[in-house]
């Protein structure tokens, strides 16, 4: 089930208004992003070798902070990264958050995406009416039992005939966890052996597989492919063996015709560093730095913002 068709369950839930964050005295009033025009322009990122030699890439970063504020960032792979900040609105508390996808319908623009809060799963929806910038905001719980995860993330393959909508969870007993969703969430596999990784993104979607990038409490980076199939029998692979032990968030978009634009942030010193990666190769895969910026919004959640039907993601 693709996030489209988990979407569309989700008709009829109760509203709760959104309120637009006031800017306090002395603060910088964000510049006039909108969650919706960054997830818009996600459609127009480059997705073939002709087009990334031409146009930068870029990744937009969906936060909630700690007062239950949403905020994030609209990334452009220069160097030093262009960052523009999001409009802020008052949303609700969120321990995590997997990639929130964009539908659009006339005038009208409605993100959708899975969170925890406490020890639940909610499907989120963030809906904007015409030109508004602040979103009607709703939540339906799918399950309880969620306390002992910490990362969640998700695969949304909208192409070809197998088309597929996974939520993967990392859970504290060390063990990563798979679930197909649609009014509720049910298992699709777990394994064990992931207990030292400490943050996770998708980075690939294919009819066959899924590609998590993982960062481990000492450093390492590895990709973990997983098979659609059941039982679930993930294949790991390191890419670096250190450097990346200070990032304690994730966030992958799709750049070119095989690679990934990384966004990787650091919760002690609030600072986002921004990589182009290659499609996944192992040691081999080549890695660029396009240097840090100040991630002044000061979240410890963190996500994609991007289209309902991509751009999908390739890149191991």
């Amino acid at each position: 089930m693709t996030m489209r068709s988990v979407a569309l369950t989700m008709a009829g839930l109760s509203l709760v208004a959104a309120a637009a964050v006031p800017v306090t005295a002395g603060a910088t009033k964000p510049k006039p992003e909108s969650f919706r025009s960054a997830g818009k322009a996600a459609a127009k990122l480059p997705t073939t070798a002709a087009q990334a030699a031409t146009a930068a890439c870029g990744v937009s970063v969906g936060a909630v902070n700690a007062t239950g504020t949403a905020g994030g960032y609209d990334i452009t792979a220069t160097k030093p990264p262009t960052v523009a900040a999001l409009d802020q609105y008052k949303l609700f508390g969120v321990r995590a958050s997997s990639t929130w996808y964009l539908e659009s319908s006339g005038s009208n623009d409605t993100f959708y995406g899975m969170v925890l809060q406490g020890g639940n799963l909610y499907a989120a929806v963030s809906s904007y009416t015409g030109t508004a910038t602040t979103p009607t905001v709703r939540a339906t719980k799918l399950g309880s039992g969620w306390s002992g995860f910490n990362q969640i993330t998700d695969s949304n393959y909208v192409y070809g005939a197998k088309q597929h909508y996974f939520l993967y969870g990392l859970h504290a007993n060390g063990s990563l966890y798979r679930y197909t969703v649609s009014n509720a969430a049910r298992s699709y596999g777990s394994a064990p052996g992931f207990s030292s990784v400490k943050a996770m993104t998708l980075i690939a979607e294919t009819a066959t597989y899924d590609t998590l990038l993982v960062t481990t409490r000492g450093g390492a980076l590895y990709t973990v492919r997983v098979p659609v199939t059941a039982p679930m029998k993930p294949i790991v692979t390191q890419v670096r063996a250190s450097g990346f032990g200070s990032y304690e968030s994730l966030v992958a978009q799709r750049c070119g015709a095989t690679s990934t634009l990384l966004a990787a942030f650091d919760h002690d010193t609030n600072l986002g560093t921004i990589f182009a990666v290659g499609r996944a190769t192992g040691p081999t895969t080549a890695i660029k730095s396009y240097g840090s910026f100040q991630a002044s919004f000061g979240a410890k959640v963190h996500f994609l913002l991007t289209g309902a039907y991509g751009p999908q993601r390739v890149g191991g």
